[in-house]
């Protein structure tokens, strides 16, 4: 069970981005929405297959697309409306598998809702996409099963949580062995005070959850005590 704080900090990130936020117009500072630079021809093509109301209530920083991914089944930690995810579902083809999970319904009913439309889009017979309402530090909770995904993304999520670590330790838990992670995220290159944490909006745009860069230049210890290693 989660500890009253980091309860509060779910109740506060699922209201923004399931209430406060109708689309990326509506964020309030450029934090979590940085451009991706040098995309490859084949990704902005599959980004423009996906529908317009998924793409538009799309919050990430980046883009989490790893080379190769033919048959692959992948885990999309805090998948949102599913933009990602359908990006995916074409490189992955028919025979692979994108599994979404995000713990604000609102955006999981939006993901939901155009299941038909890009199955028929990119010429599938049945979908090859699944969206779960849940928490990324509790996945088996979510019904996800150990050493059942070759890949794991995330794009801009891992930072709202408030305990990285679990979310880590899941991570390794449901990867196939040689399994591998990929993320895009915010780090801050200064502690972030405690006073400005409780900043509601702050932490819903990623400013005050951040991971520390300086964390990021000591050969990623989170992912080490999470057990996941660097490639």
């Amino acid at each position: 069970m989660a500890a009253p704080r980091d309860a509060e900090i779910h109740k506060d990130v699922q209201n923004y981005y399931g209430n406060v936020l109708k689309t990326s117009a509506d964020l309030q500072t450029n934090a979590c929405v940085t451009p991706a630079k040098g995309v490859p021809e084949y990704i902005r093509k599959s980004l423009q297959n996906v529908h317009e109301e998924v793409t538009s209530r799309y919050y990430g920083c980046g883009l989490v697309v790893p080379e190769h991914l033919e048959n692959c089944r992948i885990l999309d930690l805090g998948s949102g409306s599913g933009r990602d995810c359908y990006v995916l579902s074409q490189l992955v083809g028919q025979k692979g598998h994108i599994t979404g999970i995000d713990m604000t319904k609102v955006q999981v009913e939006v993901a939901k809702a155009y299941l038909e439309y890009h199955t028929e889009k990119f010429g599938f017979q049945t979908p090859n996409v699944t969206f779960l309402h849940g928490q990324i530090e509790m996945l088996a909770e979510a019904g996800i099963q150990k050493e059942s995904y070759d890949i794991v993304i995330s794009n801009c999520v891992i930072n709202l949580v408030p305990d990285k670590q679990k979310v880590l330790r899941e991570v390794y838990q449901v990867l196939k062995y040689g399994g591998e992670l990929y993320f895009s995220d915010v780090y801050a290159s200064l502690e972030v005070s405690e006073d400005i944490k409780s900043h509601k909006v702050l932490w819903g745009m990623c400013s005050v959850s951040s991971l520390s860069v300086s964390v990021s230049q000591r050969s990623t210890p989170p992912c080490k005590e999470g057990g996941v290693g660097p490639l």
